[in-house]
């Protein structure tokens, strides 16, 4: 089982971190327009940005980074989570953001890896709330990780 320590000892969730904690300024969190790309073209296909609806509850995914699409089983991007069977209310992905919109605050997470690709041994990430008005959680900034088999020579 993975950890909350092993999750942020991904270099990829760590430096997402903290990039979101230097953008809260006398406020509980940064909003959509305080994340500068340009300041994060290392991260950036490593990330996920999903819209959040609440009437009723439900997420899209308005941006997905290239390396997360080269792990999943295809671009989702524009998709919303209750269109897709693996992403509805029961699932991990579901539930972490439900969580993220509650709570207002990060959350780690370690789903179990269902994409396409053999060898990935796990999957890391954070989710961070991002909030136009300081206080409605109206996006969530994603961070993943996945971590490869290591193969031993006979």
């Amino acid at each position: 089982m993975m950890t909350t320590e092993t999750i942020i000892r991904s270099p990829i969730v760590q430096s997402a971190l903290d990039y979101w904690k230097s953008k809260i300024i006398n406020r509980m969190m940064p909003a959509r327009r305080d994340i500068d790309p340009c300041e994060i073209p290392q991260l950036l296909p490593w990330l996920i940005l999903t819209d959040v609806f609440y009437d009723p509850p439900d997420f899209r995914y308005r941006l997905i980074g290239t390396q997360v699409v080269a792990q999943a089983r295809q671009d989702y991007t524009g998709k919303r989570f209750s269109e897709m069977d693996h992403t509805g209310p029961a699932s991990t992905a579901w539930i972490d953001r439900m969580k993220v919109v509650r709570t207002r605050q990060p959350v780690f997470s370690a789903p179990p890896y269902s994409g396409p690709k053999a060898g990935v041994a796990t999957v890391s990430g954070i989710h961070l709330p991002l909030s136009s008005d300081g206080w409605t959680v109206d996006m969530i900034l994603t961070a993943a990780d996945f971590a490869m088999v290591l193969k031993t020579r006979p």
